[in-house]
């Protein structure tokens, strides 16, 4: 290039020349992969714009090896660029934007971050194509690098140390006093760039452990847990089991963590789908297993077979309550919640109806739709909207205009 044309990028400086390579080489009829070292747009089928494509009939891969370094150094630089710009958008748009409708402010960063709209994760992760938690977490990420570790964020934004190692160190020091980290940050945000990770880690574990601030249980608490873990350990061994002491203390740990005890039998719900004449059954949350293997799993159970599902059934009820035959019928044909990129499994959820009751929406599968508790709460006091066009099929619209389709296969981001 003859001339600096690099963006300018608002709130972050001048792209640094490590992220400045040269224009590639024309490949597959002259078109280059990259062009003053940024992608290009590509033109649709129609004319249109199109989205950039890396791999195209007529718009290939170099034949030169050299090419192709050459290219993925490009490649590299880009990434690197693209994640640092990612992660400084969401940090700025943290202050951009403000609550909608009665949204209220939640602290989703460590100590001293500012707090956020509730649902404008929903937002990031619309998107960036997060499911809600992932996006909840990049926002707590921007938000301690930026307002906890101003050291280690000045020297990701000017491109020494790569957004991930960055967002573990926050994540390592997300739970202590904001003190506490701009203490650490003072003394080795400036030197992680220039060693190995896993220097890295050692040196900040060691600056953790010097503020004094790791967690330690109580004298008393941590004997009462040994000797709890002790007679635990022996009863598993009473029952039957045959690995050594180490291992039943860490599986009696384990039990005390889900509130069970080896003298307790827990009742567990199986849900088990399958057809007539097919070898696989499925078992949801654990996948396909086969006819001859369901014996081995109950072995030794006491199994309550409940009727089958007919899903074809869809009789409305007279009442906002959402009877179990049809909730249950709903989860089955939407085993997800339906919210942009969503991973919640609809037995954790609410039941929605799409058409509030209040306004003639009837309690019936076609009305319905599987809601966790916070894309609930965003429909109703957050400027969410959603509506059912047709059945098993929802389109959000957000209160910053970003529109999705989203069906039991999945998220669909919808071009306005």
């Amino acid at each position: 290039m003859d001339e600096d044309t690099s963006p300018v990028l608002p709130g972050l400086p001048g792209w640094p020349d490590f992220f400045r390579p040269a224009p590639a080489r024309p490949v597959a009829d002259g078109a280059p992969l990259l062009v003053d070292g940024l992608m290009v747009t590509l033109t649709g089928q129609n004319g249109e714009e199109g989205d950039p494509v890396a791999v195209t009939a007529g718009y290939g891969l170099p034949e030169d090896p050299a090419d192709h370094l050459a290219q993925l150094a490009e490649v590299e630089a880009l990434a690197r660029f693209a994640e640092i710009r990612r992660l400084a958008l969401v940090a700025d748009l943290v202050e951009a934007a403000g609550p909608v409708d009665r949204e209220q402010l939640v602290s989703l960063g460590g100590e001293g971050t500012p707090a956020v709209p509730e649902f404008l994760h929903l937002e990031v992760g619309g998107a960036l194509e997060l499911a809600p938690d992932r996006a909840r977490q990049t926002i707590s990420d921007a938000l301690d690098l930026k307002w906890r570790h101003p050291r280690l964020w000045n020297q990701m934004i000017h491109g020494h140390l790569p957004v991930w190692r960055a967002v573990q160190v926050a994540r390592r020091c997300h739970h202590l006093p904001a003190a506490s980290v701009v203490w650490i940050d003072d003394r080795i945000g400036d030197t992680l760039p220039g060693i190995s990770w896993a220097r890295a880690q050692r040196l900040l574990e060691g600056e953790i452990a010097a503020a004094d601030v790791v967690g330690v249980l109580d004298t008393a608490d941590a004997a009462q847990l040994d000797q709890t873990l002790a007679t635990m350990a022996a009863e598993l061994a009473a029952a039957g089991d045959t690995t050594d002491l180490d291992a039943r203390r860490a599986r009696a740990l384990g039990l005390l963590a889900r509130g069970q005890h080896p003298a307790q039998t827990p009742i567990v719900h199986l849900y088990v789908h399958t057809t007539p004449g097919a070898d696989l059954a499925r078992v949801e949350g654990h996948g396909p297993l086969a006819h001859t293997a369901l014996g081995e799993l109950l072995a030794g159970c006491r199994v309550r077979l409940t009727r089958v599902i007919n899903h074809a059934e869809s009789i409305p009820v007279d009442a906002y309550e959402v009877p179990d035959r049809i909730r249950e019928q709903l989860i089955l044909a939407q085993p997800v919640e339906v919210a942009p990129y969503a991973t919640l499994t609809a037995r954790h959820t609410d039941i929605d109806h799409t058409i509030p009751s209040a306004r003639g929406g009837p309690t019936t599968p076609d009305n319905l739709g599987p809601l966790g508790r916070t894309a609930h709460r965003a429909r109703t006091h957050g400027g969410y909207l959603s509506t059912q066009p047709q059945p098993g099929h929802w389109h959000w619209t957000t209160p910053r205009g970003q529109h999705f389709l989203i069906t039991n296969h999945g998220t669909i981001r919808l071009r306005t």
